[in-house]
């Protein structure tokens, strides 16, 4: 989501001979915000501007090339006025920016079906719809041909198709070209495409949207975003002359100051698609089927794996309480931590790379109670800080991996195939 700025003419929904001139500037890592000369809510007296704090579920617009923009969840945060000047100055946050469609909204059921580009997916399931072929000379050395062949027919059908419940969960190849002859550039890629049955809103999108994006996270064990997202209704088309239509392309911006910058260099999958090929549609329909009880523990882990300038006490009870919650609500029941984390360190003790014996368990159980409560440290002898708080966060890591592992269908056998071939340290 790079940033911009729209110039044009803003209005609420029902007071469209109201038009009032502003700005929206969107930063892709910061926020949206809409600037107006004057004030959009119809007064007989202007000045009475100044003296409302009024904010709007809505707001319509129409940028300088003509496009439809809707604006959702629009708050007031400032406002100026000159009294040697007959308009104020208003500016609102912004959350949602809909470019190329009206609604009325954040529950209007207005979308079939979106489209998702996020950078991480296709280096985990590689999209293999661009061959090359190359014809060298007598010598061997000489390339006498170089050709770039698109298999079409891949493109037309997604490589995966996935039912959950009514909802479709697919992922497509992609292959743009940009450029000219003399200096062409053709990218592939692998997008994320939801379909609904009937027209859905922009929330269940967006939930269905975050629940993927922390699948992909669980997968890279590194944050991972959504870059763009774009939205379709089936109602908005041109159709050519062959019948073929194509659809109004309606994009949707929205500031989320956490959003990752993939970095597809250092890239260490803990399994890519390839390697739960046969396993992935199960593995999907468990993952959104039981989102909900399964939400904390998942936000948890994914919090766990994010790439930080430090490590504090906070890191290590994430970890912990993730594996504790597991514990109490898919396997034993709420019998102590103590007996939680026993039972699982000796389930999983067949998994090789977990090295699980090691865990000193009466140091763990004694720095949980010891950041959780902030009980007597004299009380509970066993508390770790510095580097060994560090490395026992990383074995309970670990550990809580194996679990996320186990819960979306994998045995003991295949997780240790699986962490045989992973290129991730589980080193602690």
């Amino acid at each position: 989501m790079d940033d911009f700025e729209y110039k044009g003419y803003w209005y609420l929904p029902d007071c469209e001979d109201h038009q009032v001139a502003g700005i929206l500037t969107f930063k892709a890592n910061d926020s949206a915000i809409l600037e107006l000369i004057g004030d959009i809510d119809a007064h007989d007296e202007p000045l009475m501007a100044i003296f409302e704090q009024k904010s709007h579920t809505v707001i319509w617009g129409v940028n300088s090339d003509a496009k439809r923009i809707t604006l959702l969840n629009c708050h007031l945060i400032g406002k100026h006025l000159n009294l040697s000047c007959h308009f104020p100055i208003m500016r609102y946050s912004v959350q949602f920016v809909i470019t190329g469609k009206y609604v009325r909204s954040y529950d209007e059921l207005a979308f079939n079906s979106c489209h998702v580009k996020i950078p991480a997916l296709t280096q985990w399931c590689f999209p293999a719809a661009i061959q090359q072929t190359q014809l060298f000379k007598d010598d061997k050395t000489t390339i006498k041909r170089l050709s770039l062949i698109i298999d079409t027919e891949q493109i037309e059908h997604p490589i995966v198709s996935v039912d959950v419940e009514g909802t479709t969960i697919e992922l497509h190849r992609t292959v743009t070209y940009c450029g000219d002859l003399r200096c062409p550039k053709i990218e592939q890629s692998t997008s994320l495409v939801i379909k609904k049955p009937q027209k859905d809103h922009l929330g269940s999108f967006l939930h269905d949207i975050h629940v993927y994006e922390q699948f992909l996270s669980f997968a890279a064990l590194s944050d991972v975003s959504a870059s763009d997202i774009w939205l379709q209704d089936d109602d908005l088309y041109q159709e050519l002359n062959n019948g073929r239509k194509i659809y109004t392309k309606i994009q949707l911006h929205y500031g989320r100051k956490d959003r990752s910058k993939w970095n597809d260099k250092n890239v260490n999958f803990l399994f890519e698609y390839n390697a739960i090929k046969e396993n992935y549609p199960n593995i999907i329909k468990k993952w959104y089927l039981e989102s909900d009880d399964i939400a904390p523990i998942r936000t948890h882990l994914i919090e766990s794996i994010k790439q930080k300038n430090s490590f504090s006490s906070l890191d290590f009870l994430i970890v912990f309480q993730a594996i504790e919650g597991f514990a109490i609500r898919f396997l034993y029941g709420d019998k102590g931590p103590k007996v939680l984390l026993t039972s699982l360190i000796r389930d999983f003790n067949g998994i090789t790379k977990l090295k699980c014996d090691e865990i000193d368990i009466a140091a763990a159980i004694d720095s949980r109670n010891y950041y959780s409560h902030f009980m007597n440290k004299s009380k509970k002898p066993k508390t770790l800080d510095g580097a060994e708080l560090y490395y026992m966060t990383r074995k309970l890591r670990n550990l809580l991996i194996c679990c996320m592992l186990t819960f979306i269908g994998f045995s003991h056998e295949d997780i240790n195939k699986l962490l045989s071939k992973s290129t991730y340290n589980f080193s602690a």
